[in-house]
């Protein structure tokens, strides 16, 4: 046996319990609430300290046990005399909502046990249980535990260890044995040397069953003792009291026995219930009643002839309504698919404008039917009376089909509807009738009116005669069918004809300029200049124009590349020998070119000009794509004379 060396008595270790079991008191819903009869007060007396080992003796009676009666833990909205209880569960009517029926409707936050994804956490606690209060949260069984801060009874918080942090600081070992926190905010001194040892020591609550103990030792205390209701209770390794199976009916935490506690269901829903009809509910929620029992009379499963939850009905219990009460005239009233209103489609009431029930019709609701419909051959305008039957009054029996328009006829072609004369269409066409043109026909003999199926308008996305395209649908036609070889964006008009204000149009021949105004180094290749030619097609034809200032030309190559085809169009005049000291170079060349080979140039200022014909031949690039990068490229070949490439073009006659 264990010796203890100083009483627990009601030490400071127990209060928070105790403060619980005030709230508990006080707090808790009527039903499932432990009643404390009369002798409730309401008076703060309360002269705790937070520290964890001052003594009391059990029988002082102004320990700090009896000081947890305290006006903050006083639920003022609680009815609470004697024995007399004030059921919070009952259904009452708030704004917007039944408040008790389990489900969360306008004006409420909560309803029973449904509390919406609220807890003690999200409304700013530490943790306890939420509760809901007539159909608002409850915080009375929330507690600043958790919240990682020391407040009133609590010794620690957390990481907060208050005014303690090493097991030396209570006698119960050294100063290299660190302190923690229990969750419920009481010293763990699992850590101690002192924990562990067999002997229960001031701060200490129990010692764990060890090497040294067959079982726990908790120095006689059990769960009723230190102020739950009942359960097993055992000691931590840390040597506080572990109640995780103690329980208090009352405090919002399922635990022990209990079914439910508050809102607390130990994660059971309706749906883990079974309804009358012996299946599960699928919609509702839990209620928790006296004794912490779990009460299912806010669950509902559509279809079990029980009428409960939000339901309003069950197919075949309509509680006492009728198509009447619901402010018909008549019909037969049902209940909707998902119960959770009444079907009133089979109800009527003449002059809604709604066929209904056993109405033929209503106001101009005629339900689909015509004259025609109703047998009479000549057709005409049907009505309808005011007590929601057919008027046909204006409808006619002259025969539709005789090849005559009279009557209340649009049109009668006979028995062929089609190939009608003027005369048998009311001299009516597709136009007249607001179209844009085709045939028009008639319905008869079946109806005489106007057949338009073969009428068209602009606009229907279909091509019809006289029309190029209709909306989108450009009858594949493009801007290159259309002659333009740029491509861009061929659309349609509201007219119906093809638009080609965005086609881009590529010249032939194709003539592109740009002016690099790079400089040509006195000796090796010189800056590279592309024309990029976007779109066309095949080459037939190719001429180019160079313009460069250069002293000494004879030290100048040009070479023209396009993909895979590379051109020397000018190579060292005179003649490849290089011997041209004149200066600049303004030339076009051009294979059909009349006035000579580039290659024997050399004159005055320019020393290359003229229309000439290059060096290499330019159709080396015929019947390849004219579309890409065309390169010109220029190389000093001596050393001694640089100059400046100034501007060339191409020109690309293709096909």
């Amino acid at each position: 046996m264990a010796m203890r060396r100083h009483p627990l008595g009601t030490s400071n270790n127990l209060a928070p319990l105790l403060v619980s079991l005030g709230f508990m008191l006080t707090a808790c819903p009527d039903e499932g609430r432990v009643d404390a009869g009369s002798t409730t007060t309401d008076s703060d007396t309360s002269s705790d300290t937070d520290d964890p080992t001052a003594e009391s003796s059990s029988g002082n009676t102004t320990d700090d046990a009896t000081d947890t009666t305290d006006t903050d833990a006083t639920d003022t909205d609680a009815t609470d005399t004697g024995s007399t209880d004030t059921d919070t569960d009952t259904d009452t009517d708030t704004d917007g909502g039944t408040c008790g029926n389990g489900v969360i409707e306008d004006g409420e936050a909560c309803d029973t046990g449904d509390l919406g994804g609220a807890s003690c956490q999200s409304e700013g606690f530490g943790g306890g249980g939420l509760l809901c209060t007539d159909c608002m949260l409850d915080t009375s069984l929330c507690s600043d535990c958790g919240n990682g801060m020391v407040d009133g009874m609590e010794v620690c918080d957390g990481a907060d260890l208050g005014e303690h942090e090493t097991c030396f600081d209570l006698n119960l070992g050294t100063s290299m044995e660190t302190l923690s926190c229990n969750p419920d905010c009481t010293y763990n001194f699992e850590t101690c040397s002192g924990c562990g040892d067999a002997v229960v020591n001031d701060p200490e609550q129990c010692e764990p069953a060890s090497d040294l103990l067959d079982k726990d030792e908790l120095d006689g205390a059990t769960c009723m003792s230190i102020g739950f209701d009942d359960g097993l209770l055992s000691c931590s390794p840390g040597c506080t009291f572990n109640t995780d199976s103690c329980y208090n009916c009352g405090d919002a935490v399922q635990q022990g026995n209990e079914q439910c506690d508050g809102a607390d269901f130990g994660g059971q829903t309706c749906g883990d219930f079974l309804s009358p009809s012996m299946a599960p509910f699928d919609s509702g929620s839990l209620s928790c009643v006296d004794a912490c029992m779990i009460d299912t009379s806010n669950c509902s499963l559509c279809g079990d002839g029980v009428v409960s939850g939000a339901e309003v009905c069950e197919p075949g219990v309509l509680e006492g309504e009728t198509c009447s009460s619901q402010g018909f005239d008549a019909g037969i009233l049902g209940c909707n698919e998902d119960c959770s209103g009444y079907d009133t489609s089979a109800c009527t009431d003449c002059g809604d404008g709604m066929v209904e029930g056993n109405e033929q019709c209503d106001g101009n609701d005629l339900a689909g039917q015509t004259c025609n419909g109703l047998g009479f051959v000549g057709g005409g305008t049907l009505s309808c009376a005011n007590n929601c039957v057919f008027d046909t009054g204006m409808c006619s029996n002259e025969f539709c089909g005789d090849g005559v328009k009279n009557g209340n006829d649009q049109c009668d072609c006979g028995n062929q509807g089609a190939n009608c004369t003027a005369a048998q269409l009311g001299n009516q066409t597709c136009m007249s009738q607001g179209f844009a043109g085709g045939a028009l026909a008639c319905n008869s003999p079946n109806n005489c009116q106007f057949n338009t199926s073969a009428c068209y308008v602009c606009g229907d996305g279909a091509i019809n005669p006289g029309e190029q395209c209709d909306g989108m649908n450009l009858g594949g036609e493009t801007c290159v069918s259309q002659g333009f070889a740029g491509g861009g964006t061929l659309t349609c008009d509201n007219s119906c004809g093809l638009n080609t204000s965005q086609c881009v149009a590529i010249a032939n021949p194709y003539t592109v300029c740009t002016s690099p105004n790079t400089a040509i180094p006195a000796s090796g290749f010189g800056v590279a200049s592309s024309i990029n030619i976007p779109a066309g097609g095949t080459v037939t034809d190719v001429n180019v124009s160079i313009a460069a200032l250069h002293t000494y030309v004879g030290d100048l190559s040009w070479t023209l590349t396009k993909g895979a085809t590379s051109r020397v169009l000018i190579n060292r005049v005179t003649n490849g020998l290089g011997n041209c000291g004149g200066d600049n170079i303004n030339v076009t060349l051009d294979d059909q070119s009349v006035g000579g080979s580039v290659q024997a140039q050399c004159t005055v200022n320019p020393a290359i000009g003229g229309n000439r014909t290059p060096n290499a031949a330019l159709n080396g690039f015929n019947n390849t794509s004219m579309v890409g990068n065309w390169t010109l490229q220029p190389n000093d070949l001596a050393a001694g004379d640089a100059g400046t490439f100034q501007q060339w073009c191409v020109s690309v006659t293709w096909q």
